[in-house]
């Protein structure tokens, strides 16, 4: 997953960071803005067996239009994982302006998917 939730060392990736986009990692201007929301749908992918990204640094906030979908893999297996390909896929099929949650009806939904509820951020306060 992508570290969308500000945490100075959420990745064990934080010093290549700081070296290729200029950015010091506990910039508070830096945590401001991944705090922000953006104004389109967001679907965060991520796996607590991830390794590189803090699962729970990967969880999009609690907006309107923003869910959750955890897989099993390991990070660098995300992109080419046929689940989050699913999902992936999924996502961008909607029609715009017809945004609903990711379905996880179905038998083989239900066979592939670990956890059929989404992670809330609040959860983790």
């Amino acid at each position: 997953g992508s570290p969308v939730q500000p945490h100075p060392h959420a990745t064990n990736a934080w010093k290549v960071f700081e070296a290729v986009s200029g950015w010091r990692s506990d910039d508070p201007e830096l945590h401001e803005m991944a705090r922000a929301h953006p104004l389109m749908p967001n679907t965060s992918i991520f796996s607590k067996a991830d390794g590189i990204v803090s699962w729970r640094a990967s969880l999009a906030p609690d907006a309107p239009h923003s869910e959750n979908i955890e897989i099993a893999a390991s990070h660098l297996g995300i992109g080419v994982n046929p689940l989050a390909l699913w999902a992936i896929a999924d996502r961008l099929s909607q029609p715009e302006g017809g945004w609903k949650p990711f379905e996880r009806d179905g038998l083989l939904r239900w066979l592939l998917f670990r956890q059929p509820h989404q992670f809330r951020f609040a959860q983790l306060l």
